[in-house]
């Protein structure tokens, strides 16, 4: 609970993490294990139902189930990862953890149905009435361009309220980890004050995610390079075997592949610790410039 700038933010988010690594650990690697291997296995599953596996209800269904068991998975490790910044017990936390979830997807939701309504509104009013009047594009190479341009206007339009709409929720930061923090709190009496009060911080928390994603982005880059060209190998593999050529990759190459997946994961998961001290620094900031301004 102290005031701080962007970098010592961070330095403070750092030093946690960084002589506390080995609690951390303690207390997190099985979980953070068990969605790694959830995760790494979806992955492949998809990128081989993608390209060997014809579109079915079963295929789908599996997916969802696979989906769905890599959420909880998510929802309880993070729950696991609240115990490090508060004193109630995993059940708790798994509980908080699963009542942001639900609270996030409905926030996008909305912010998904409001845009898209309006991009279908837009598309309908550039090309409807060509549609319904059965003017088709190859009729009319004026027509085709003229749709091809709005399209490309509508993908840029999309974006940018895509961009828009994460921008507006990056103050949400700052409810959440209170809701976490301060366990007696209730998070729909508290998101709309507290994404106020985190607006009035927003280049604060701009820049201090910002920096923080910068630096872990280069870090990401490194670890991930094996796992990007083994991926990448996989894939050309998998398009060859769907158009009727041999594999040409080695036998072990799925299990190498879902190794290295379940590693790359695993460390991901263990540095998102790192950012989730960050959000907590944040959150402490705020608290404390908040009640200083109350005390004048």
């Amino acid at each position: 609970m102290k005031g701080r700038g962007y970098r010592s933010t961070i330095r403070a988010a750092y030093n946690l993490f960084a002589d506390n690594y080995k609690i951390i650990l303690r207390h997190c690697w099985l979980y953070a294990l068990v969605l790694a291997a959830l995760s790494g296995f979806f992955i492949l599953n998809q990128l081989r139902a993608y390209h060997l596996e014809p579109m079915s209800v079963n295929r789908i269904i599996v997916s969802i189930c696979m989906m769905l068991f890599a959420l909880i998975a998510e929802i309880i490790f993070y729950g696991r990862v609240y115990m490090l910044v508060n004193t109630q017990s995993l059940s708790w936390n798994i509980l908080r953890a699963l009542k942001i979830n639900l609270w996030m997807i409905f926030f996008f939701g909305i912010a998904g149905l409001v845009f898209g309504m309006a991009g279908g509104g837009i598309g309908y009013a550039l090309w409807g009435g060509d549609i319904q009047t059965g003017t088709m594009p190859q009729a009319n190479p004026m027509i085709a361009l003229q749709q091809q341009m709005a399209i490309v206007k509508i993908g840029g339009m999309v974006f940018l309220a895509t961009l828009v709409v994460m921008l507006l929720m990056l103050p949400f930061v700052y409810p959440i980890m209170k809701y976490v923090v301060q366990t007696d709190t209730r998070f729909h009496q508290i998101w709309f004050k507290g994404w106020k009060t985190g607006m009035r911080h927003w280049g604060y928390i701009f820049l201090t995610l910002l920096l923080t994603t910068i630096c872990l982005s280069v870090i990401l880059l490194i670890i991930t390079l094996p796992l990007i060209i083994l991926m990448t190998a996989y894939n050309l593999s998998m398009q060859g075997m769907a158009q009727g050529d041999e594999s040409g990759m080695p036998g072990y190459l799925n299990i190498l592949a879902y190794f290295i997946s379940v590693v790359t994961y695993f460390i991901i998961y263990i540095m998102g610790i790192f950012v989730l001290f960050v959000i907590y620094y944040i959150y402490g900031s705020i608290e404390t410039k908040e009640q200083k301004k109350l005390e004048r």
